[in-house]
């Protein structure tokens, strides 16, 4: 019988150090099921071609795109590229600030070997003081969020989780295809997951740990409390593609509740006090909402 195999996708844009950190974790996980370590550059301008060219291990299949096109265009590639280029049975996606303790592959595959129904699963993300990443947490498929924070299940059922430390398989992926690469950056994993939660279980695997090395720790899609102007553009992807991820879903109530989170946080930005740039975040608001009614892009399928 053939050993099983994983292929690890690893997107990077002009983050150099924590990229070298990244590698080195994969690398060097405690189990020899990792035969690829797929990196996709976004056209980073920081010396990442020049370091990642330089580098001999024969697992790694290096791609230097023309272009950055957002994190969710990064994995779309990676994905594709495993599909097509190698025969393994799993591909484990992350970012280049994903630090994999040594055992979490190692943590996910047991989690196939007893959940032989599962499709997919996530890790348990935490940031670099050991607390939870916030903007990583998983959505449970039933039940209150409360069973993740303070449960000791080993797996738990959940319907959504983000690129941080997420494993599918093969089988899977030629089921519901690529990310949607159209949402450039934020939502395409909840997307996509979502997506794979309609076709096969997922599941939450608190054993496995990997460390979100993110520069803040922060509520996902906290335009209100956001205070790095350069991000600011970011969150048209956010409401624009938050609507698309909702009407998916296929429920009226849930395409009102996504519209009702939108106006709270206009209503937020305008009267709070202390919000920093009120007048580009309401403009940012209400045009991604808009552009969440007619965007539409169609799903890749291999």
């Amino acid at each position: 019988m053939r050993e099983l195999s994983v292929s690890a996708v690893l997107v990077t844009y002009n983050r150099l150090a924590l990229l070298k950190k990244s590698i080195q974790k994969i690398l060097s996980q405690n189990t020899d099921k990792l035969k690829h370590l797929i990196i996709i550059d976004g056209a980073s301008t920081d010396g990442t071609r020049e370091y990642l060219d330089s580098m001999s291990d024969e697992r790694l299949i290096i791609v230097h795109l023309p272009k950055n096109i957002g994190g969710a265009g990064g994995f779309n590639s990676g994905i594709r590229h495993f599909f097509e280029q190698t025969s393994d049975d799993f591909v484990w996606l992350m970012d280049d600030d994903s630090m994999p303790t040594a055992d979490a592959l190692t943590k996910l595959l047991d989690m196939f070997d007893n959940n032989k129904l599962a499709g997919w699963g996530a890790s348990k993300v935490e940031w670099t003081d050991g607390n939870w990443a916030k903007m990583n947490m998983p959505g449970l498929l039933n039940g209150n969020k409360r069973a993740i924070y303070h449960g000791d299940e080993k797996w738990l059922p959940i319907k959504h989780a983000t690129f941080v430390s997420t494993i599918f398989k093969r089988e899977l992926i030629k089921k519901i295809g690529l990310p949607q690469k159209e949402y450039f950056i934020w939502g395409d994993d909840i997307e996509y997951t979502e997506r794979a939660t309609r076709e096969m279980s997922g599941y939450f695997v608190r054993q496995s740990i990997v460390i979100h090395a993110s520069q803040f720790n922060s509520e996902p899609g906290d335009i209100v409390g956001e205070v790095v102007v350069s991000r600011l553009p970011r969150y048209l992807f956010e409401y624009r593609n938050r609507l698309l991820t909702s009407r998916r879903r296929h429920s009226s109530f849930k395409v009102i509740k996504t519209l009702g989170h939108s106006v709270l946080d206009l209503l937020k930005t305008l009267f709070l006090p202390g919000v920093q740039y009120r007048g580009q975040k309401i403009r940012l608001i209400v045009k991604g909402t808009s552009n969440g009614f007619k965007f539409n892009p169609e799903i890749e399928k291999l």
